[in-house]
């Protein structure tokens, strides 16, 4: 597969979505796109602290780019695959999904081995019409 590709770990944690944002941002800015409205990191966020709240694993996100196409995948250890709810009013959560389906291009989850992979695409532009050659950065 050709393009750009970032992954990295976070724990179990709460600063997992954190993590996950920043890291987001980072490679975006690192292959000269723009994300204007945050919408690859409002929804890594979501997708990364359902894996910290459900899956009670540690999780992996890997952000890979093919022309305009950002395609954020979340791994955990759980086999539990998510699915869209309807909160009530007065629902402390279950929204997370909601905003995955409404803002991304596409999105899917598929059962792995050692639990599942969350996934979805969004659409973002280059800066300046130029990118770095393709590499993979771990953290």
């Amino acid at each position: 597969m050709g393009g750009l590709h970032a992954t990295a770990e976070f724990p179990n944690a709460p600063e997992a979505a954190h993590g996950a944002r920043t890291l987001v941002r980072a490679v975006l800015a690192a292959w000269d796109c723009d994300d204007p409205d945050e919408v690859a990191v409002l929804l890594t966020s979501e997708v990364v602290a359902n894996a910290v709240r459900h899956a009670a694993t540690a999780c992996a996100v890997r952000v890979n780019l093919e022309g305009d196409l950002l395609r954020v995948e979340v791994a955990d250890g759980s086999p539990a695959l998510p699915r869209l709810r309807s909160p009530g009013p007065n629902d402390f959560g279950g929204r997370g999904l909601l905003l995955v389906e409404s803002f991304a291009r596409r999105w899917g989850a598929e059962a792995t081995p050692t639990g599942k992979v969350v996934w979805f695409d969004v659409l973002v532009r280059p800066k300046t019409g130029t990118r770095q050659p393709e590499r993979s950065a771990r953290r």
